[in-house]
């Protein structure tokens, strides 16, 4: 009969795995197999097939006996009778004893130990006290079936299933832990013979006899077993390092290890593993023991890395992850024994300047980052190290030059990269290694940087020179002339130009003049004139647009792509100088500065002026002088006067970012202050006449607009354009203050009036207009959100409101409702009671028509940003406005028993609005699909109890209490509860504190399959009854972690 059902269980395993069986008849045979598994004499058939001598010819038979003796062992252990339990332990024990180790299958072997484990987890050392002792004899007479054991009871020991109790994993936890001393000198005993083995050399004579049982050399033997021997052990060694203590670590284990992780060609894989156990060390964040060891082993191995350059990538990865955890965890140490820093830093330099790709260099830089940072820390030690600092400058430089590494250079991808970094490859790259550069000049001095550098400027500037000479006394095209100047490639040399633009742009920042020493302050002040006469002396020569003439179509493109690059990195680079060179402050080198950018932004015929990029630079070098610079002459400017004439004209000729940067640009110009300029010289009133003429050239046609006779299409067609471009420009002035902010109102509240006039009439008939007159609106609000004054708010947001609900809302309006909410949420956390009126609307708006339309809409549908507006706002009403409630505020800090605080229903004084709220978070919490709306909820309401006491509010207290806190175990008995454990733990605490009775009558409700004193204990921890309140959140969250661990395990053990 027995033979019979396994032989019917082969079959439907059989049919199971069959291509063609289908996806029903699956199921259905699913669920006869799990029948089968759960049938108690199920374990001794199937112990039978997983220890039979050809179990594993049916492979599928084999896996499902073993997974059903795993569901044996983990959920239906405490049914088994100690006979059986005994049975099934020696049975295992015996047949994993005798595997054959070259025969036998690494899974099949895994998985018998696996099962062993599981049952030493639950017997040792109560039922099965040798366990451990069982696991160290069969290292020793069988070493890879006993070193794999130790390797899956050590990952059980820490092993999170939720099979065991708490009490029960800690009881194990400890036991073995008091084990681990024997383990550890086992394990380091083998890997002293794994050394001799690895290096020939002879055991009885290479280690001492009071280090060494040699009877142990029989079972790791020299053998063509050896390597994959050696490989087990390092796996067991790694996880066991993981979670012992570090006291436990011998030197000679670790100089062990430091020995195995040697480049070794013949043994590659025991290298790798071996380096794997060092960075897990490094990985602990606790420290280690012999240190100096350390130390020492891992600069001989890097010394062993430079003279050896043909390591596998393999090794050259995990070395480089090796040398960046050292780094980190041992620079303050490393800086302690000056010496052996000199000796390590000089052999990373010589790694670093290996070439083995720019992602390699750029990791390697990673791995000087934290001994720069302690250089820098240290003053009086930098001098020491000046030198192979200079030359790390020196290898930066080199490495992003076309000149000097175009072997790595070429093959770095220029094309934006998939993440959402908006960034290259190659820009990465460069951004990598002039922020290694940046931290250098922090620690060895700007100065001294910036002149190595700026060293590289001199060759692609004075190459651009003497082509434009070229130019003028040759041909008169371009390639001709750069053959001429000995066959260079231009293209390359303008990148380099670039690049070198760049790393200036990312130190300048970092020569401050003001607060260097008067030596090194006049030092930095040459180098930024240096820089500035070459930069404005580049910049002439790219807009005169001399070079851009000649060559075949293909070169011409790609010539004009590199020259359009470098335009674009001079203009940012002068942008970067401007605010700290003297050399910049003149008009006169603004008005030549304007005459180059003006042209760029007329769009003449010239190449340069067409590319964006260089707009796009043009544009925020404007924008900068405007805005930060702001000197008085810029109205004066012949070329912002025709910016100023031409604005309504900009929109049809420059990139749209590039046109908005204009606009703030002409903008700030009149209402930003000048700077150094007295208030009475600031002709605010002339400049307040140029705004409002210039917004009336840009937004005559909209004012105009007659909405009584124009179409849809005429008045989207005046009003999408402008009112986008008028948003990101009132948007940028949000941090501006008082003149600017007073005229920007004068001049835009009309603007302002005139579209909420065009949402009235056409707000439910056109989507896109109702989105870009909410947007604008909104930016209004955020910027001049004092200026507007509370009725015209008050009005704004009603007719928003009303306009809304005209018609039942859609999915497709909910882009509007969006801005509204926002609207709202400003409005809302505005200080004072102005806003308290139009909280009825807002709310009733907000609870009536949002919400249960986000509560209806389909699961395809994503309106998670909108849901986390909803419940900000609902944040903001109760933490700003909490006055709209209750009159009293009873924060923290109020005398008074907390308990006491307990008042009648009436004085909530809007309790509809308030309970409207708290369902809402409630039904957050009850579905519990949206993890980032739940976490908000919970931060809410943690929040508003600890300023105003919410729970113990007799409204909350007396008809949401109970509802919340079951809400909140059922969230925690859910898959998504553990997201939020801390939080949930801190609710129920807080509200245990109000009624410890109730938090009980919660838990009892859960069901939870645990005892009753179990509960009331966790209940006590938040409130004793003969006892002041105990502010002990930390024992009632390790309470409740226990409590629901335990709970998960009863609940597998009695489903099983």
């Amino acid at each position: 009969q027995h033979a019979a059902s396994m032989t019917t269980v082969a079959g439907l395993l059989q049919e199971f795995y069959q291509p063609s069986t289908s996806n029903a008849r699956k199921r259905e045979i699913e669920t006869n197999l799990l029948a089968f598994k759960s049938q108690p004499e199920a374990w001794q058939l199937c112990l039978r097939v997983a220890t039979a001598p050809e179990s594993t010819e049916n492979q599928f038979l084999w896996f499902f006996s073993t997974s059903t003796l795993e569901h044996t062992i983990t959920r239906r252990w405490t049914q088994l009778t100690p006979g059986d339990r005994s049975l099934l332990r020696e049975t295992l024990w015996n047949n994993y004893a005798q595997l054959g180790i070259p025969n036998t299958a690494r899974r099949h072997r895994d998985t018998l130990a696996q099962l062993i484990a599981l049952m030493g987890k639950r017997e040792f050392p109560e039922q099965d006290p040798n366990y451990m002792q069982h696991c160290l004899e069969l290292s020793r007479t069988r070493f890879q079936l006993g070193i794999n054991l130790l390797r899956i009871t050590s990952e059980e020991v820490v092993s999170n299933r939720g099979d065991l109790t708490t009490d029960w994993k800690q009881y194990f936890y400890s036991c073995i832990s008091m084990c681990i001393p024997d383990v550890m000198d086992l394990v380091t005993k083998y890997l002293l013979i794994a050394v001799c083995h690895i290096n020939g050399k002879d055991i009885q004579t290479t280690i001492p006899n009071t280090l060494m049982d040699f009877s142990l050399t029989s079972a790791l033997p020299n053998d063509n077993q050896l390597s994959s021997s050696i490989l087990e052990l390092l796996g067991c060694v790694q996880h066991l390092v993981s979670w012992i203590r570090t006291e436990l670590i011998s030197e000679y284990f670790l100089m062990s290890i430091l020995d195995l992780s040697q480049w070794r060609p013949a043994h590659e894989p025991i290298s790798l593993a071996a380096l794997s156990v060092l960075n897990e060390l490094l990985y602990l964040q606790k420290p280690l023991p012999y240190a100096g060891t350390l130390m020492g082993g891992v600069s001989s191995l890097l010394e062993q890395h430079n003279s050896n350059r043909r390591q596998s990538e393999m090794y050259s990865d995990k070395f480089r992850e090796l040398l960046r955890l050292y780094t980190t965890k041992y620079a303050g140490k490393l800086m302690q024994e000056p010496d052996v820093l000199e000796t390590f830093l000089n052999l990373l330099y010589g790694c670093t300047t290996e070439l083995h790709g720019a992602l390699d260099f750029t990791e390697k830089l990673e791995i000087w980052t934290p001994i720069i940072k302690g250089i820098a820390q240290q003053p009086a030690k930098i001098t020491r190290f000046n030198n192979v600092l200079t030359q790390l400058v020196d290898e930066i430089m080199r490495r992003t030059q076309f000149e000097a590494n175009k072997s790595e250079l070429e093959v770095l991808d220029n094309e934006l990269m998939e993440d959402d970094t908006s960034a290259t490859e190659w820009q990465q790259f460069l951004d990598q290694c002039f922020e290694t550069l940046a931290l250098l000049a922090n620690t060895r001095g700007p100065h001294i940087v910036f002149a190595q550098v700026y060293a590289h400027w001199s060759r692609p500037q004075v190459y651009l020179m003497s082509l434009e000479h070229a130019l003028d006394h040759g041909s008169g095209r371009t390639y001709e002339a750069a053959r001429k100047l000995k066959g260079a490639n231009v293209g390359e040399i303008l990148r380099d130009f670039a690049t070198v633009c760049q790393a200036v742009v990312r130190l300048a920042p970092l020569m401050d003049t003001s607060t260097a020493a008067p030596g090194i302050a006049d030092e930095m002040e040459c180098q930024l004139q240096m820089l500035s006469d070459s930069l404005l002396q580049t910049l002439q020569l790219l807009a005169s647009n001399r070079l851009g003439n000649g060559g075949n179509e293909m070169d011409k493109a790609s010539f004009q792509t590199d020259m359009d690059n470098l335009y674009a990195q001079v203009l940012l680079a002068i942008r970067s100088i401007f605010p700290l060179s003297k050399a910049m402050d003149g008009e006169e080198l603004l008005h030549r500065l304007f005459a180059i950018l003006g042209s760029i932004f007329a769009c003449n015929d010239s190449l340069a002026a067409a590319s964006p990029i260089v707009q796009q630079a043009a544009s925020e070098l404007l924008l900068f002088i405007s805005t930060v610079i702001r000197p008085k002459c810029l109205l004066e400017i012949p070329q912002i006067q025709s910016l100023l004439q031409a604005s309504s004209r900009l929109s049809a000729q420059l990139p749209r970012q590039v046109c908005t940067n204009v606009h703030i640009s002409l903008v700030s110009c009149m209402v930003l202050p000048w700077k150094g300029v007295p208030e009475d010289q600031q002709f605010y009133v002339r400049r307040q006449w140029m705004l409002r003429e210039y917004v009336k050239g840009l937004a005559q046609n909209f004012l105009d607009l007659d909405l009584g006779e124009a179409n849809e299409s005429k008045v989207a067609a005046s009003t999408l354009s402008l009112l986008s471009t008028f948003t990101a420009l009132i948007e940028y002035f949000k941090a501006t203050w008082g003149n600017a902010k007073d005229m920007l109102l004068s001049t835009f509240k009309c603007i302002l009036t005139k579209a909420l006039m065009i949402f009235n009439s056409f707000g439910l008939s056109s989507i896109a207009m109702a989105i870009t007159v909410a947007e604008f609106s909104l930016s209004m609000l955020r910027t001049l959100l004092t200026q507007l004054g509370a009725q015209y708010i008050k009005e704004m947001i009603t007719l928003f409101i009303n306009v809304s609900s005209r018609e039942q809302l859609t999915l497709s309006r909910l882009a509007v409702m969006e801005k509204v909410l926002q609207m709202c949420k400003l409005i809302v956390e505005q200080p004072g009671s102005a806003s308290v009126g139009l909280l009825p609307a807002i709310l009733d708006f907000s609870t009536q028509q949002i919400l249960p339309l986000l509560q209806q809409q389909n699961a395809e549908t994503d309106n998670s940003e909108i849901t986390s507006l909803l419940y900000a706002l609902f944040d903001s009403v109760l933490t700003c406005k909490w006055q709209f409630f209750y009159k009293n505020q009873l924060s923290n800090g109020h005398t008074g028993n907390a308990s006491s605080g307990n008042f009648n229903c009436s004085d909530n004084l809007h309790p509809a609005h308030f309970m409207a709220i708290l369902n809402a978070y409630g039904q957050m919490l009850v579905s519990g699909t949206d993890p980032s709306n739940v976490r908000s909820v919970l931060t809410s309401m943690q929040n508003v109890n600890e300023r105003s006491r919410l729970y113990q509010r007799a409204l909350f207290k007396e008809q949401l209490l109970s509802s919340f806190q079951r809400a909140l175990l059922n969230l925690l008995l859910s898959g998504e509860g553990a997201l939020h454990f801390d939080m949930i733990a801190q609710a129920l605490y807080a509200m245990g504190q109000v009624d410890r009775r109730q938090l009980l009558e919660s838990f009892a409700h859960a069901s939870l399959p645990v005892a009753q004193t179990a509960l009331e204990e966790i209940c006590q921890t938040s409130h004793f009854i003969f006892e002041p309140l105990l502010q002990d959140i930390p024992t009632f969250t390790q309470k409740l972690t226990q409590l629901m661990q335990d709970a998960q395990c009863v609940h597998l053990n009695e489903t099983a």
